[in-house]
Parts: C-alpha cells; sequence; structure tokens
C-alpha cells in the first residue's frame, strides 16, 4: 500500500516537473507578428524556434520591387531589449541565415525592411546558408508560383555552442524547414545538421525527410497545414 502511494506520488512529481519546464519554455518564447512572418522568439537562446508564413507570388513578383537598397539587420522594436544583435554576429563563423528570406518581401518596402529584423534570423554555418539554405529558399518561390500559395514553417532545435559578444546567441543543432501546399495537402519537408563540414557534393534531396520525422525531432505536429506545440497557439495564422 505505501509502495503504491510512492508510485503515485513520484508519478504525479514528474508530471508536475514536465509541466513546470513546458511552462517555462512557453514563458521564454514570445509570439511576433511581423507583416509576412510570424517568429516564436525564444529570448533565452536570442534566435527564433520557429517562424511561420504563407508565401504567393504577390508577396515577390511584382512589376517593379519596392524592397530598399541597404537594408541591414535590424532589431525588431516589438522586442528590442532581446533582439540588439548587430555585434554579435561578427567575426563568428557563422552567418546570419534569415527563415524568411527577404527574396520573399520584395514587393513591399516594409515587409522587406522586416525580414532583415534578427526575430527571422539564426546563426548558420556560412557555406549551408550560401548554397543549399538559399536553394531551398528558391524552391520555395517555384512551388508558391506554381500552387498560387505554400505555408512555410522553419525551426530551430537544440543546442552547439555560443556566440555573441554582447548577448549569448545559441548556434542550435539543427535547424529544419516544412513547406506545406495547401492545394493537393502534400508536404515537403527538409533537415540539416547545423555544424556538419561542408560538402561541396551535398544536395538538398538528401536532406529531405518525411514529417514524422520533423515532429519527433522538433517536437511539434501537423494537421492539414497547422503546426500546433507547447508554446504555439493551433490556428491557421500561426
Amino acid at each position: 500500500m505505501q509502495k503504491q502511494g510512492l508510485k503515485a506520488v513520484s508519478h504525479w512529481a514528474l508530471l508536475l516537473l514536465c509541466c513546470m519546464s513546458s511552462m517555462a519554455y512557453g514563458q521564454d518564447i514570445v509570439k511576433i507578428r511581423n507583416q509576412n512572418f510570424t517568429s516564436y522568439y525564444s529570448k533565452s537562446q536570442h534566435l527564433p524556434v520557429l517562424v511561420v508564413y504563407t508565401l504567393t507570388p504577390e508577396l515577390f513578383n511584382c512589376s517593379k520591387q519596392k524592397g530598399e537598397n541597404g537594408i541591414r539587420l535590424a532589431t525588431d522594436p516589438q522586442l528590442p531589449e532581446y533582439t540588439d544583435l548587430k555585434k554579435d554576429y561578427e567575426a563568428t563563423e557563422f552567418d546570419h541565415a534569415q527563415m524568411m528570406s527577404p527574396d520573399e518581401n520584395t514587393c513591399d518596402k516594409d515587409a522587406y525592411r522586416e525580414s532583415f529584423y534578427f526575430t527571422n534570423v539564426m546563426p548558420m554555418p556560412k557555406n549551408l546558408y550560401k548554397t543549399l539554405w538559399l536553394k531551398l529558399q528558391d524552391k520555395e518561390r517555384v512551388k508558391a508560383k506554381k500552387y498560387k500559395k505554400i505555408k512555410v514553417f522553419a525551426g530551430t532545435i537544440g543546442r552547439n555552442w555560443i556566440i555573441g559578444a554582447d548577448n549569448n546567441i545559441i548556434v542550435p543543432e539543427y535547424c529544419w524547414k516544412v513547406i506545406y501546399i495547401p492545394s493537393t495537402d502534400e508536404y515537403l519537408c527538409y533537415e540539416f545538421h547545423n555544424i556538419e563540414p561542408f560538402n561541396p557534393k551535398d544536395k538538398l534531396e538528401l536532406h529531405k525527410v518525411d514529417i514524422n520525422t520533423i515532429e519527433s525531432l522538433a517536437g511539434v505536429h501537423f494537421v492539414n497545414g497547422i503546426i500546433s506545440a507547447s508554446y504555439v497557439s493551433p490556428t491557421p495564422m500561426n
């Protein structure tokens, strides 16, 4: 009887600990809405754990580009205390990789400028960013033109080490992206190890995985193009 009581207490203590950890993590994540993307930004890690956006040709396929020249990475005015990170990316081995590409926001100068906010930026090895990540963003635009509308989820997982002159920016172990095509109910999923040595023969298709892999790795769940997680409200306008 006593053993059963101890087991019950242990079980509830474990549940309480998990709930407290989830609540603490949730409090660390701040939801920031900008014009064309929503960022779930970790204040302690100084990077987004998730960026969500809907991509249509109207955002980038305009006759006259309105994106301003000379725009640089900037503090997000909605979260200035945690996104003043310009100096932290200087003289590091990592690039400031944008989750939603500025090239997907060229038809509106405000949206283009917002894509340079640090709520849309993660540290990524320079070769990975300049090759496969940019190719994946090109692929997004191709799919958006073909299907008229797609939804994109880009996320970070884990930690390897820390960079930053003034702030501690976590370098995630993995980054991932899911492209959802509503008209076909299809998921295109990609996973990247964020510290692998650069291989010039690497191909984007080698990083393609199924949706179950992303869900297991990132601790998220997808239903009809809507993502749910401990820090995300399962609504169509994530």
